[in-house]
């Protein structure tokens, strides 16, 4: 069965990827996307023809084109909606009268909002809706077989929305959402970001979401960013007529053009010629078709991005274009994390993140991991002293130089598995040595200048606090540290009743006399701390991978799990490519699957079905049937899945008695997108029974 909008990937925030099915295109129509508006001047204009010819999505506003002959002609591989600039009625005029073609060629039919004033009263605009939503019921009613797009208009009233909202979800007909002045005034940010919220929160996420109005190519990131789908480059027309060009960071007035920064076939043609001339018709083709081919190739970029890079470096860069969208961003990463984290994965294969600044502390994979953390870490019960180190920029840590001679400073001590090692860094915060090796930590890069500011030594010092707070007073911290790395453990010491000891560094961290420091500190306090626990009864804990995993699984499965897993003599072994590590017991049955390459555990079925059986354990999914094909697991094959789930977790899937496990998967989306979907993937499957 084909669905209009099937979604295939979630990207950071509320960026996707997808593709809509039912428009008529040669092939799925791919998403995001700009839609291309053809009008009378452009269609006479043999570049523009030549460049937008093949562009999967044409936007059309003139009835003369919804005909046989011109959508069966030189746009014949593209997808089309129409929308009319008119009346409602006259609308609907156009559609009754064509609508065999509107069916044959899949042509959406985008339902407009036009009045003819702009000037308008909070009842006023109130009944305004009402009375708008009124006359398209019996569209929508009487065309069931006919997918239609709704035009919103909000008149900065955006607390109106919800009279959109209960109306939308009775008409399942609505597969796209057009937002006409929604982006209009970006000074509501706030108002904006509350409307994309309810579409999450109330509305089927398979509805497609469109953005037209004031939008130009600066604009495109933090749309796609806020789950926008299909962004209308209508006002680029308009801005040509204007005699604006769009150099991406900014509009600018073409008479104060002196050195063109684009390569097109206008810029490269006639347009420097006339960019002086106020009234040109061949000025306004060649700027408008500027602005598209700039718009398109932004979006180019942004899809680029989107698949292969890392999507949140690229918004907060862009976002500097414009203090509105710096407060946005701002904003879903302080008061929206738990939605924004629906619609996240946790890992990014193969990624880099570059913290580029105060707009990276807060970024939603950054923020789940602190917080992860904190929830899910527990003390070792044989730890006898706690060391703080400083980060390095080589990942993981422990192949650093810096930290290649700690370790030999640490491992003089045949106690060293006692030891707990956390490492101090920005934006991560306090990393327990054992997690070192998974996402973002493996994965992050930052500017190191050796100055830390306010945030991120507060962001660092809450963290160490959280995480010394689980540990027993009385053991010793000893400190490693200098310049920022001290404040933050300094800070930390101002609000914890534990003992703190700071080595003297001579020159730095890792000349020899500091680490001479470092080992007569150790050696010091090492004998102050009599550990209860029986450590031979612990010894298969005490290897450093055996600590490693022990913690990751915790970290991605929750408390606890990692005794139930791991119960026994563990043995693990590198791929060839030294990709992955996979764990085996004692048994020689191979438990799970370390992937560098993601910084994520993957279980086997045998691995989860020892763990799968504890009460608290809530990655998994009921699927309705007792085996899987293929290796995909779609929404109608779900029966019952717990709350919580999200983007690349690690589940297993039962059978629907809940009795068997019959594949491991990981998460393509949340359990929330479960909630509020009725079509689409949810898990990629890498084993079967």
């Amino acid at each position: 069965m084909a669905f209009f909008f099937e979604l295939l990937k979630n990207r950071v925030g509320f960026a996707r990827i997808g593709r809509i099915n039912l428009l008529g295109a040669r092939e799925p129509i791919k998403t995001p996307i700009n839609i291309i508006p053809l009008t009378k001047g452009l269609l006479q204009d043999l570049d523009f023809v030549d460049s937008f010819g093949d562009h999967e999505l044409l936007f059309i506003s003139d009835e003369n084109h919804i005909d046989e002959h011109f959508l069966d002609g030189m746009f014949q591989d593209s997808g089309f909606l129409f929308t009319h600039y008119g009346t409602i009625e006259r609308f609907n005029e156009i559609f009754n009268a064509k609508k065999d073609i509107f069916l044959k060629f899949k042509v959406c039919p985008i339902i407009p909002f036009n009045i003819p004033t702009t000037t308008l009263n909070f009842e006023f605009t109130k009944q305004e809706i009402i009375h708008h939503l009124a006359k398209i019921e019996d569209i929508l009613t009487h065309n069931p077989d006919v997918n239609f797009g709704l035009s919103i208009k909000l008149f900065d009233y955006y607390h109106l929305f919800t009279l959109y909202i209960d109306f939308i979800n009775s008409h399942s007909n609505i597969k796209i959402l057009n937002f006409i002045d929604l982006f209009d005034n970006l000074n509501y940010y706030r108002n904006i970001i509350e409307v994309i919220i309810s579409t999450k929160d109330q509305l089927n996420n398979n509805i497609v979401l469109m953005a037209s109005g004031s939008i130009f190519s600066k604009h495109l990131p933090i749309l796609v960013y806020l789950g926008v789908d299909i962004i209308n480059t209508s006002y680029l027309t308009y801005l040509s007529t204007e005699n604006y060009y769009d150099s991406i960071e900014s509009l600018l007035p073409s008479y104060k053009i002196k050195y063109l920064p684009c390569n097109c076939l206008a810029c490269k043609g006639k347009l420097k010629e006339l960019l002086e001339e106020k009234y040109s018709e061949e000025k306004i083709t060649l700027l408008c078709y500027h602005n598209l081919i700039t718009a398109k190739i932004f979006m180019n970029k942004i899809n680029q991005y989107l698949h292969t890079e890392d999507y949140r470096q690229f918004v907060e860069k862009s976002v500097l274009n414009d203090l509105n969208f710096i407060s946005m961003l701002k904003i879903l990463d302080r008061n929206y994390f738990e939605k924004i984290i629906q619609y996240t994965p946790l890992t990014q294969k193969n990624a880099i993140i570059e913290c580029i600044g105060a707009s990276s502390y807060y970024r939603p994979d950054i923020a789940y991991f602190r917080k992860q953390v904190i929830h899910t870490f527990t003390p070792e019960p044989w730890t006898s002293i706690i060391i703080l180190l400083p980060c390095s920029a080589k990942k993981p840590y422990s192949q650093s130089r810096s930290h290649q001679l700690f370790y030999r400073a640490i491992r003089k001590f045949s106690e060293f598995p006692n030891f707990q090692e956390i490492i101090l860094t920005s934006p991560l915060g306090a990393i327990p040595r054992q997690l070192e090796d998974i996402y973002p930590v493996s994965s992050y890069d930052i500017s190191v200048t050796g100055y830390w500011d306010s945030e991120e030594v507060k962001l660092a010092s809450e963290m160490l606090i959280e995480l010394l707070t689980k540990y027993d007073k009385n053991l010793p911290i000893i400190c490693h540290l200098d310049k920022g790395y001290r404040i933050i453990a300094e800070s930390a010491q101002n609000e914890l009743e534990h003992r703190f000891f700071y080595t003297n560094i001579a020159d730095n961290l890792t000349s020899k006399t500091s680490l001479k420091n470092l080992t007569e500190l150790i050696e010091e306090h090492l004998d102050e701390v009599q550990i209860q626990q029986n450590l031979d009864s612990q010894v298969i804990f005490t290897k450093t991978w055996n600590r490693k995993l022990f913690k990751i699984i915790e970290y991605q499965f929750g408390k606890d799990i990692g005794n139930l897993l791991f119960s026994e003599e563990l043995s693990y072994r590198r791929n060839k490519q030294n990709t992955k590590l996979n764990v085996f017991n004692a048994k020689k049955e191979k438990l799970a699957t370390f992937k560098f390459s993601t910084g994520r555990l993957y279980l086997t079925i045998n691995g989860a079905e020892k763990i799968a059986s504890y009460p608290q354990f809530s990655k998994y999914l009921i699927f309705d049937g007792t085996k899987i094909k293929g290796n995909t697991l779609f929404m109608p094959g779900i029966k019952e899945y717990p709350k919580g789930l999200l983007p690349a977790d690690n589940v297993c899937i039962f059978d629907k008695n809940k009795s068997t496990i019959i594949a491991m998967g990981t998460m393509l989306v949340s359990s929330r997108f479960i909630q509020m979907s009725n079509s689409g993937r949810v898990a990629k499957l890498y084993e079967t029974k």
